[in-house]
């Protein structure tokens, strides 16, 4: 088992897992499965060159992704993102999310000072395991998506990582 940042290189099999994790998944991730399937390789290479991307590894194929962003503006740019957590079933309970986040909080703490997240309310066994990894409620935004006719809330949850804490 191994994380790595991922390239360029990376992107075939990054748009793979991305799609997959849409589409077995819908009310885990806000982003619409339709409008990625029209992103190219050249679009995924693209989105490796600007945004922090881990991928954890199985014997060799990527099974796990993790993204890492700031905003641009220097009034939030303390405050790091976690999207697209998601590992794949037959790596579950491997140990690879565990690895995926130690990862992304090792590179969160070199850059920022706080890391949020949200995850869908009822998504116990995320929420327990991102309370495993320190992070806290902190909010709830009902109705925050609408997925096939049905609202679901998400929880906001956060945590620090400057090194001082």
């Amino acid at each position: 088992m191994t994380v790595v940042r991922l390239t360029p290189d990376d992107a075939v099999a990054l748009q793979s897992i991305r799609r997959e994790a849409l589409l077995l998944h819908p009310t885990a991730f806000s982003a619409d499965p339709e409008i990625e399937s029209k992103l190219t390789a050249n679009d995924w290479r693209e989105r490796l060159k600007n945004r922090v991307w881990f991928g954890g590894k199985l014997d060799g194929g990527l099974c796990g992704m993790a993204a890492f962003s700031t905003e641009a503006s220097s009034k939030t740019r303390h405050t790091g993102h976690l999207g697209s957590m998601y590992v794949r079933k037959d790596a579950r309970g491997s140990g690879l999310a565990d690895e995926l986040m130690k990862a992304f909080v090792e590179h969160a703490t070199l850059h920022v000072e706080q890391v949020v997240l949200t995850v869908e309310a009822s998504n116990a066994r995320a929420i327990k395991f991102y309370e495993r990894h320190g992070f806290r409620t902190i909010g709830r935004t009902p109705r925050s998506l609408l997925v096939d006719g049905t609202y679901y809330d998400e929880l906001q949850m956060f945590r620090t990582v400057s090194a001082s804490d």
